[in-house]
């Protein structure tokens, strides 16, 4: 599966990473491990945001914490971890597709000293797809699909592209590689959807028994103001 993805794509690789290094010299960027363009920090600043899905997890973690936002923060939690099965799990060892500069008999000649100059992020799993991409695409499909107020919250469908731009940007990923990331993601996300919604109906429906109500109407703010009246009540 890895050599056949080398063999198809190996123009659409070439020519792409060879835009994004047209576009990191364009920018300031120089030769050698040292970072001089302050494209190349964006880059890595957005890939950041998707570094082992902790951030995305995160984000559905605060979310899950008000009532309004729970079952938005369950969705894209849920969402991450979907998206972990199908490419941590189950893609990348099954393809087991080495990285573009690691890669020496398709591109690493070319894109090894790219890499370099790009800062050299440490990457050690295999790349297809990418998990990054996958993440942040799960993360922010499930938040979209979860949300009441979809026009306004459409721009965060942005980020999964920003993503994989920015995997490619820094000559850790083929551009198949965030392609199948964004699938992968978007298939996470839309599983998470259904099961996020299938788990809160089946709360509400057995909204009797204590603890689902207390998973449904728990709201922390309300929590911490009882108990400051509770003690301003036994000073008093």
């Amino acid at each position: 599966m890895a050599q056949w993805l080398d063999t198809v794509f190996s123009a659409m690789d070439l020519g792409v990473f060879t835009l994004m290094h047209n576009m990191a010299v364009a920018a300031g960027e120089s030769a050698g491990p040292e970072i001089t363009s302050f494209l190349t920090y964006l880059m890595h600043f957005i890939s950041f945001f998707a570094h082992d899905g902790l951030c995305m997890f995160a984000l559905g973690v605060i979310l899950m914490i008000p009532r309004r936002t729970r079952k938005l923060g369950v969705c894209v939690f849920l969402a991450v971890c979907c998206g972990g099965i199908i490419t941590n799990l189950t893609l990348k060892p099954l393809v087991a597709r080495m990285r573009p500069y690691a890669n020496m008999e398709h591109l690493a000649a070319t894109v090894k000293d790219w890499w370099i100059a790009v800062g050299q992020p440490l990457e050690s799993d295999r790349s297809f797809p990418s998990g990054h991409t996958t993440s942040a695409t799960a993360a922010m499909v499930g938040l979209f699909l979860a949300s009441r107020r979809k026009k306004y919250i459409w721009p965060v469908l942005i980020f999964p592209f920003m993503m994989a731009t920015s995997r490619v940007y820094l000559m850790v990923h083929y551009t198949s590689d965030v392609l199948a990331g964004l699938i992968s993601g978007f298939l996470g996300g839309l599983a998470a959807f259904f099961i996020t919604r299938w788990l809160f109906g089946f709360l509400e429906r057995h909204r009797n028994v204590r603890l689902f109500a207390f998973a449904l109407d728990f709201e922390p703010i309300a929590f911490l103001k009882g108990l400051k009246r509770s003690k301003a009540k036994d000073e008093n």
